[in-house]
């Protein structure tokens, strides 16, 4: 529980010190590109914290290409 708060922490005082000068330089679509990664990665954190099982990206890659590479594989019998 405490590292879950030392998390939220970090993340917001990141979000304090670079979204002002952004605000400043009117970079708003910096600003949300950016508040969408700082929230995937707080979240990610948190959830390796509390041992929730992620699944890995390299699953995604290969649910997807599998059927192209069995396609390539049959036309070149």
């Amino acid at each position: 529980m405490i590292m879950t708060i030392l998390i939220l922490i970090i993340s917001v005082s990141i979000a304090f010190a670079f979204i002002p000068t952004l605000k400043r330089n009117k970079e708003t679509k910096t600003i949300v590109i950016f508040s969408i990664f700082l929230l995937l990665g707080t979240a990610l954190n948190i959830a390796i914290l509390l041992k929730i099982k992620i699944p890995s990206p390299l699953d995604l890659v290969t649910f997807i290409f599998s059927p192209i590479k069995d396609l390539i594989v049959s036309l070149t019998k």
